[in-house]
């Protein structure tokens, strides 16, 4: 039973593929900002619900509705932001690491940091520069040996 080398192929074709690394690159930053306005959304709703609802009957109910469904919406992004933000980042780690434009530069090793501490800005920039704007896009091969 051999399922490596169609393990093998799809991770040179995954590398190589621009869709995915649009989504890779723009899906962690978007859920970040819907995560960080959910954040938002939530004292919004508590303060005015506290406010329209002081001194009547239930307004311990509908409080606890108000934080909890806005909390859960919250919950479920930051959890979807930091998977998607992992995936992204050993993605684009790697997609750096094997880029052959920046194999004769000393560039690399700059881009790798950018990557590492900027996270998702840092995957965003390197997506823009070195990804996007090339033409033609650098064809990763994963079984190179040149670093």
């Amino acid at each position: 039973m051999k399922t490596m080398p169609i393990l093998d192929r799809d991770l040179t074709s995954l590398l190589n593929n621009p869709k995915l690394q649009t989504i890779l690159a723009i899906v962690p930053l978007a859920i970040f900002l819907l995560a960080i306005l959910s954040y938002f959304v939530i004292f919004f709703s508590l303060f005015g619900t506290l406010d329209s609802q002081l001194g009547h009957e239930g307004a311990s109910k509908s409080m606890l509705t108000s934080l909890l469904g806005n909390l859960i919406i919250f919950i479920f992004l930051v959890f979807l932001g930091f998977f998607t933000g992992v995936i992204s980042f050993v993605y684009y780690v790697v997609h750096a690491v094997k880029n052959p434009n920046l194999i004769e530069s000393e560039d690399r090793l700059l881009w790798i940091l950018a990557i590492i501490l900027g996270n998702g800005i840092g995957v965003f920039i390197y997506w823009i520069y070195q990804i996007k704007k090339k033409d033609p896009r650098p064809l990763i091969d994963l079984y190179d040996q040149e670093l």
